[in-house]
């Protein structure tokens, strides 16, 4: 099962690469200088948690959607480790509309976002999806609306609340 699963996503892969590098060359330069991670690395390692968790999938959409987490993941473990107190990390807070101008020195804010959005997800998971899928994935509002399996106007109203209560949530902490 594993190897069609693999095959599958080896086959779809050519397709939506330049689209991966894309995104992961846009999230580097939000989050990082790029003397930390570069945007191959990213995708590539996305690209294995994919195959090394037999990753299943419906469309191109919900691909972009998956590999927006994976890469998510990578990005914040990262932040974890630049942040960690024996270099002198310490976590501050981060107003949304900070979000944007997160660089390198800025990890404690990045990770200050994804508890906020971890804690959003315990609540409204759809609101946390929609999220990751404009934040992290880079998805056109029609295409989170069709890798989550929502009308248009949903992802719309989604993200409006999504941004509101992380704001609150961000600055409350």
């Amino acid at each position: 099962m594993k190897a069609v699963a693999e095959d599958r996503l080896n086959d779809v892969l050519p397709e939506i690469y330049q689209d991966l590098k894309n995104l992961a060359r846009m999230q580097r330069a939000r989050f990082y200088s790029k003397k930390n991670l570069g945007t191959r690395s990213i995708v590539h390692e996305a690209y294995l948690n994919l195959i090394k968790n037999n990753t299943q999938y419906d469309n191109k959409e919900e691909l972009l959607y998956l590999t927006a987490m994976a890469m998510r993941n990578i990005i914040v473990d990262n932040a974890r480790a630049w942040s960690a107190d024996k270099r002198g990390g310490q976590l501050k807070d981060l107003s949304l509309d900070q979000v944007d101008l997160i660089s390198a020195n800025r990890s404690p804010e990045l990770l200050a976002l994804d508890s906020a959005l971890k804690a959003l997800g315990k609540e409204h998971k759809r609101l946390a999806d929609n999220v990751t899928c404009r934040f992290f994935g880079g998805l056109t509002q029609e295409e989170t609306a069709q890798a989550l399996d929502v009308s248009l106007a949903t992802v719309k109203r989604d993200w409006n609340l999504a941004k509101a209560l992380l704001h609150d949530c961000l600055s409350h902490e």
